[in-house]
């Protein structure tokens, strides 16, 4: 599996606090068989906004240093990217901030709205030639109201990344409700660990493989755990399954949805 959304970089924004932590981050990483990290420090305007060169240069250094302990897992540069006119001053197409300089961003919605240009923030990346891929949307109270929102946002080409730590429940009962509908109904390309360090929120997304597998089968989990990060990561088109209408089973999640923190 590869994981997609993950603060391992050393000293750049709320995640690894030092090197010392992203080697532990990565030694985890690799022995729970993740096969390569997608590094994706914030990029918000005004609180944390490396330089895209830093971000590069962190990964190849943080690399260099992962095999002096036997570490050899790739490591790609990104960013988790904060829904915000003034990003696109600076992202005039694939490249920097985008996934591994590719076509791809990974981004993220205000935790407690959803901002009234989002969809025009959508249309100007993909105008310039960039997917947006929305950040852990099970996470969001907004979405778990009306998960036909991220319907209509996929229709219109926006791909999603769940958290495993939201699948495993370790999140709350809300996320993982969340989660689970959203790969019911074939609503997830891609998952993260989006850990922040080696303890709680670390990059060890075995257990959440195994509950994906569980929920969904073997064939489309593939697809969410390798073969869809691999064409992002190589800036290649995705697989979007058919999204599935609402069952019975769905509609009750929905209504646990809106009885849980609403």
């Amino acid at each position: 599996m590869l994981d997609l959304h993950c603060h391992l970089l050393p000293n750049i924004d709320d995640g690894a606090k030092d090197l010392e932590t992203s080697i532990k981050m990565l030694g985890i990483a690799q022995k729970n068989n993740t096969k390569a990290i997608v590094a994706t420090p914030h990029v918000i305007e005004g609180d944390w906004l490396p330089a895209w060169e830093q971000i590069v240069e962190s990964c190849h250094l943080l690399k260099q240093e992962g095999r002096k302990f036997g570490l050899e897992i790739p490591i790609y540069p990104g960013g988790e990217v904060a829904i915000h006119r003034d990003i696109l001053d600076i992202v005039n197409g694939p490249g920097p901030y985008c996934i591994n300089s590719g076509r791809y961003m990974l981004v993220e919605l205000p935790a407690m709205e959803i901002p009234g240009f989002t969809e025009e923030f959508f249309f100007s990346l993909q105008a310039r030639g960039i997917t947006p891929i929305l950040a852990h949307p099970e996470r969001h109270p907004v979405l778990a109201k009306d998960p036909e929102i991220i319907v209509e946002w996929i229709r219109r080409g926006v791909l999603t990344q769940v958290n495993g730590a939201s699948i495993m429940g370790r999140m709350g009962e809300r996320p993982m409700k969340m989660a689970e509908l959203l790969l019911s109904r074939n609503m997830v390309h891609c998952i993260g660990s989006d850990a922040h360090s080696a303890r709680n929120r670390n990059p060890d997304l075995t257990k959440a493989a195994e509950k994906i597998v569980a929920l969904i089968g073997i064939d489309k989990a593939r697809q969410v755990l390798t073969s869809n990060p691999q064409k992002i990561i190589d800036s290649q088109d995705v697989e979007v399954f058919e999204i599935q209408q609402p069952n019975k089973k769905v509609g009750i999640f929905q209504k646990l949805l809106g009885k849980i923190g609403m």
